[in-house]
């Protein structure tokens, strides 16, 4: 039995010797392409090595993808060294470093980001690194970002320090088919899923153990997309249509979700409230209504403040299940990486449960329709999902390259949004959600001016594409007469492509013994302002976006169920904020349908 086992152990050895062989062949064969092609290139006049990172992103992307047992990172070290000396081949490159206040721990993870093919050496300062660059084989790396390369370099690389921390900037002389404007796609030169490190961030979790998180990060990045791309690129293109002024976006679900309380009926019941609701709508000649759950990735809030003190205890406030626990204590407060893994889990869920309702049409959508009074034939309905992007470590590891479109897409969710509190110019959330492919929702508050969402709309819409940009204004029934006309006017003038979407639940939400509540009539307030001020400015009404629940909460007034003050605490459940139970979301439903209504008989008049 043992000279079996010994046998079988020589025979495995002697295979790994056999694949080491084949793997050297195979490098020898890349290496001497790369000579080939710089053979080539010489005899065409083409003397200068031009790098091509949006192609080395590809591959990297690509081998990912195919990989069953090779984790992430093995593919990204290996190929990059692989990589780094079938460039060699072609020209002897030389690594040119600025001067840093840490030179020998940049030169080491210039190294271990670069491979060891190319030589290092240091100069004077970044002036001259980056004249190296232009007139040299080589690549600069200077301590910030170049605001304006002259020719053909450009920024196209980060170097990462511990922590995921940006240590220096990479500059080269980039290949000119990789210098278009792709902005909408993420530009390789100056955006990649990870650049939204080096740019201050709001609402991130404080995680105690950085190397956990890096450890989650890493599972989550080899872990199966949550949403195909063709089903993103369906919404896309669904909303174009809406924005062009043929449909409404319908778009609700919890404030955040919740691990304690999922299940496949509150999933279930979720899918069939909207059902409802877009059938409503559709009723009143609304055209196409566009159904966005806020689910299967809903699991953070931003909050106001970073601390929640009771009865003199002071602890981290609460940030959603896919950060840290509800119950105050310190144990369930602290941020816990592992959050990130369940949230997937149930999103991937989440999503299943979702298809298969609808493969099994289990809304019964004809007698819904008869139920609203729609009598003609109905097309199948879509359930896309949607969630704000505010973990961006998460956002980050769903984030994938397309080959067949050359795009980058947040496989997280179908559309994702950027809140009020994260929408800095120049902040990381902005900077991710420029990159994307997907459809894009800001947030825009009483706070915004009508220059600075322009400016943002330039930087997440560059090319004014039809059903890539939501617009969601959040003013409070009091404000939004004072605050949306302005903003509205500078879209509509700026020919901007846009949709303008309501959510009547953030400045409306009030507090009553303690508990935070809305009441409905302040919510259909702000929905009737929202159509007079988009029929005075000439926009499509093109949307509504509602925190809600199938539930039978008691965590908003007012509605057909006239629910009280002292209704409050029968059946308050939200960890969160108050959301509308079933009777008051369809109440919001049959509002929206009057405004409708109305829009389409003046439209029909006209």
């Amino acid at each position: 039995m043992e000279h079996q086992e010994s046998q079988r152990l020589a025979e495995r050895r002697a295979e790994l010797d056999r694949i080491d062989d084949q793997i050297l062949d195979l490098i020898e064969r890349r290496l001497g392409a790369s000579a080939v092609i710089a053979a080539i290139k010489s005899a065409d006049g083409q003397r200068r090595i031009k790098l091509r990172p949006q192609r080395q992103a590809q591959i990297l992307q690509r081998l990912k993808a195919r990989a069953s047992r090779a984790a992430p990172e093995l593919i990204e070290r290996v190929w990059r060294e692989i990589m780094a000396h079938s460039l060699h081949a072609q020209a002897p490159m030389a690594i040119v470093i600025a001067p840093s206040a840490q030179p020998d721990l940049l030169r080491s993870q210039v190294r271990a980001h670069f491979g060891s093919a190319a030589a290092i050496r240091t100069v004077e300062s970044t002036a001259q690194a980056l004249a190296c660059a232009a007139t040299e084989e080589a690549i600069a790396i200077v301590p910030e970002p170049v605001l304006d390369c002259a020719g053909e370099l450009r920024n196209f690389d980060i170097v990462w320090g511990e922590g995921g921390k940006t240590v220096a900037h990479a500059v080269g002389r980039v290949a000119s088919e990789e210098q278009a404007d792709t902005s909408r796609r993420g530009d390789p030169a100056t955006w990649s899923p990870v650049t939204w490190r080096s740019r201050p961030a709001q609402q991130l979790a404080d995680y105690p153990d950085a190397t956990a998180l890096a450890g989650v990060e890493r599972k989550l990045g080899s872990a199966p997309r949550l949403v195909a791309v063709e089903e993103i690129i369906q919404l896309r293109s669904a909303l174009a249509r809406v924005s062009n002024g043929d449909g409404f976006l319908l778009q609700g679900g919890d404030c955040a979700e919740s691990f304690a309380e999922f299940s496949a009926d509150k999933v279930r019941v979720t899918y069939n409230l909207l059902l409802r609701m877009g059938a409503m709508l559709r009723a009143s000649g609304a055209g196409d209504v566009v159904h966005l759950a806020r689910i299967a990735g809903q699991f953070a809030k931003p909050r106001s403040t970073e601390v929640e003190t009771v009865g003199g205890v002071t602890l981290p406030s609460y940030r959603g299940d896919a950060v840290n626990g509800a119950a105050f204590s310190a144990a369930a407060r602290l941020p816990d990486p592992q959050r990130l893994l369940t949230a997937h889990r149930q999103a991937q869920v989440t999503i299943e449960l979702l298809h298969a309702y609808a493969s099994a049409s289990y809304a019964d959508l004809p007698k819904v329709h008869r139920e609203v009074g729609l009598k003609d034939r109905v097309p199948q309905v879509s359930m896309f999902t949607s969630h704000e992007a505010l973990l961006l470590n998460y956002e980050q590891a769903l984030t994938r390259f397309d080959e067949s479109n050359g795009a980058w897409w947040a496989t997280s969710g179908h559309m994702v949004w950027i809140g009020d509190r994260t929408r800095q110019l120049d902040g990381a959330h902005v900077e991710f959600a420029r990159g994307i492919a997907n459809p894009i929702g800001l947030k825009c508050g009483p706070s915004l001016s009508a220059e600075h969402l322009l400016r943002l709309m330039d930087r997440l819409d560059p090319n004014n594409e039809p059903g890539r940009l939501v617009l969601i204004g959040r003013f409070g029934a009091a404000n939004v007469e004072a605050h949306l006309p302005a903003l509205m006017r500078a879209t509509r003038s700026e020919g901007r492509a846009a949709i303008w979407s309501i959510d009547p639940m953030h400045g409306n939400t009030r507090t009553m013994d303690g508990l935070k509540t809305r009441v409905v009539a302040d919510i259909i307030a702000e929905i009737g302002s929202f159509f007079e001020v988009a029929t005075a400015e000439g926009v499509h009404a093109g949307g509504v976006h509602l925190e809600m629940t199938g539930s039978d909460v008691t965590e908003c007034l007012g509605g057909s169920l006239k629910l009280a003050r002292e209704d409050l605490e029968r059946s308050y459940l939200t960890h969160c904020d108050p959301r509308l139970n079933e009777s008051q979301a369809l109440d919001v439903a049959h509002a929206v349908a009057e405004r409708l209504r109305g829009c389409v008989s003046r439209a029909n008049a006209a």
